[in-house]
């Protein structure tokens, strides 16, 4: 039965604190909505969704999800925040989409624990009402519980770059998961090539014709965010398939200037067969 309900209240609810929730087992989630007052998106940071223990996903703040759902062009809502499992974005030449979209839902039948943690600015403040209280509240969508198939798996990795050319060749390769997306979160990008085994899967292209791609394919670009998307016609069976055969992968990146840089790797996988 689909069902659509308010989680229990979540614990750490504090400037400068930590919260916690734990999301009931035996149940299929396709979205959390996170409720927000008395702070913006970027107060609630070091977001972390783990399944008995191990991380499924992080994002460096809620603003990430934010940005995450601008990209893909999913509907907003001040004040509301939705963390998407199921994929709105998702076609398929041969299924019914919606089953498609489904198919990433995040099931928990058989897990202990499902737990989101994430950390609370402590100067955090609702720029449009400094006197507004402090809240956070999760609503689920969910349905009826299956366990866990394949789920989206987002992985952060730092770095430093110099101006002009980086190299990027430390990716991790899961052998058996499949990789739909590459974001480098830094000023100044202007391209970026992407090699697979010295096959080129993307290759140098100026930022604005980059741009008017992901627009023509139903994405948005987000300012600072240079993003290699591999599944750009919502076929994410199109996406790269990690083989035991991969020895090579990396990226060359064109930077105007030097500075800290953020890679983010889109994963997704059967949660039965990969324990990265």
């Amino acid at each position: 039965m689909f069902d659509i309900s308010k989680l229990n209240k979540i614990t750490g609810v504090a400037k400068g604190g930590t919260a916690s929730i734990g999301l009931p087992v035996n149940a299929t989630y396709e979205k959390l909505h996170f409720k927000i007052a008395g702070c913006t998106p970027a107060d609630l940071q070091n977001i972390r969704l783990d399944l008995n223990g191990d991380m499924l996903c992080e994002y460096d703040s809620l603003q990430d999800i934010v940005d995450e759902n601008s990209y893909f062009e999913r509907d907003q809502v001040n004040g509301l925040v939705t963390w998407h499992f199921a994929r709105p974005e998702v076609k398929s030449p041969i299924n019914a989409d919606l089953s498609t979209q489904r198919f990433f839902a995040l099931g928990t039948t058989g897990l202990s624990t499902v737990q989101i943690k994430f950390d609370i600015d402590r100067n955090a403040k609702n720029p449009a009402d400094e006197n507004e209280a402090l809240d956070v509240s999760v609503f689920t969508e969910k349905d009826i519980g299956t366990v866990p198939g394949w789920l989206f798996k987002r992985r952060s990795f730092r770095y430093s770059f110099s101006q002009g050319i980086n190299e990027v060749a430390d990716i991790p390769k899961p052998v058996g998961a499949f990789i739909s997306m590459i974001e480098i979160k830094k000023a100044g990008v202007k391209s970026s090539e992407f090699l697979v085994d010295n096959v080129k899967w993307r290759e140098h292209v100026p930022k604005d014709l980059h741009n008017h791609i992901l627009e023509q394919r139903g994405r948005t670009a987000i300012q600072d965010v240079h993003s290699i998307d591999l599944a750009m016609s919502g076929d994410v069976f199109s996406a790269l398939k990690i083989t035991e055969n991969i020895f090579d992968m990396r990226l060359r990146i064109d930077c105007e200037t030097a500075g800290a840089a953020e890679v983010i790797v889109h994963y997704f996988a059967d949660y039965a067969s990969t324990s990265f």
